[in-house]
């Protein structure tokens, strides 16, 4: 149940973003670019970036919509347990765990990034602009999981097929509107 009596009891981030409309189009945009646009990482990497930093955060309602999203991109879900356990034996490709570490280290000690964090990265055969994309999926999450956790929206697993569909594939604005 949501936290403000404004919100419905099935609310989502549409709701949300319908109590400063302003702020919405500004952001859904930023959202596109960040998810679909051009990137040295593909769609499916950048979902399993939003989908491992809301499980950093224990965030059921962003975790549950984008690891079903990197389903649609053929990601296993079973891969997210495994990064969240131990990022050098889960089953990913070895050049996106310097990627995922350096997720990690910025969702939970971001004060403590240095230049080795990146250079990691750079050694795995990534350049600057993939990287700099990895930090914009990562923000974007950390902003999202606090907006959805701080708002009460809860986790409909129900909807996390059909908001996956919508979104992977850009399918109209609803999904773009809904996106968590």
């Amino acid at each position: 149940m949501p936290f403000l009596p404004s919100l419905p009891a099935k609310a989502n981030v549409g709701h949300v973003f319908a109590l400063n409309p302003d702020a919405a189009p500004g952001f859904m945009e930023f959202s596109h670019a960040v998810m679909r646009g051009d990137s040295p990482l593909s769609p499916a990497q950048r979902e399993m970036i939003a989908a491992f930093t809301s499980a950093l955060n224990a965030c059921p309602y962003c975790y549950g919509g984008h690891s079903a999203i990197a389903a649609q991109f053929g990601i296993p879900p079973e891969t997210f347990d495994a990064l969240v356990e131990n990022i050098d034996t889960a089953p990913v490709e070895d050049p996106m765990k310097p990627i995922l570490h350096y997720v990690k280290k910025l969702t939970r000690e971001p004060a403590r990034m240095v230049q080795a964090d990146a250079d990691a990265v750079y050694a795995a055969g990534w350049d600057e602009r993939a990287l700099h994309d990895a930090m914009l999926v990562c923000c974007r999450f950390n902003f999202m999981n606090r907006l959805t956790l701080g708002h009460g929206l809860d986790a409909d697993p129900e909807m996390f097929e059909e908001r996956a569909r919508k979104m992977a594939y850009g399918e109209g604005d609803e999904g773009k509107a809904r996106a968590g």
